[in-house]
């Protein structure tokens, strides 16, 4: 992400961030990362996170999985790759 994290706001950041993460676990994607991880690498307070996951699973971006694993959903897939295909026409410019 180049010039775009101009212009992405804290719940795209957490969602890339998710998106990057993703695993493979008994043939699922999910993410291993814990909010205290996320939080970290994101530089925002665990609280802030745990707020914003709240409203991403509240509209259906986000889900949590067996053992409290966070998989996203194909509403937040989708964004995730129109904007990396967008930045990707971007960096050609």
């Amino acid at each position: 992400m180049m010039e775009f994290d101009l212009f992405a706001n804290d719940n795209f950041k957490l969602l890339k961030l998710l998106y990057d993460n993703q695993t493979i676990v008994l043939e699922k994607k999910v993410i291993p990362l814990t909010q205290a991880e996320i939080s970290s690498e994101l530089g925002m307070s665990k609280a802030k996170i745990n707020v914003m996951l709240g409203e991403l699973q509240k509209r259906g971006y986000v889900a949590i999985q067996t053992r409290g694993r966070y998989v996203l959903l194909e509403k937040a897939i989708c964004i995730i790759e129109d904007i990396n295909n967008t930045e990707a026409k971007l960096e050609k410019m």
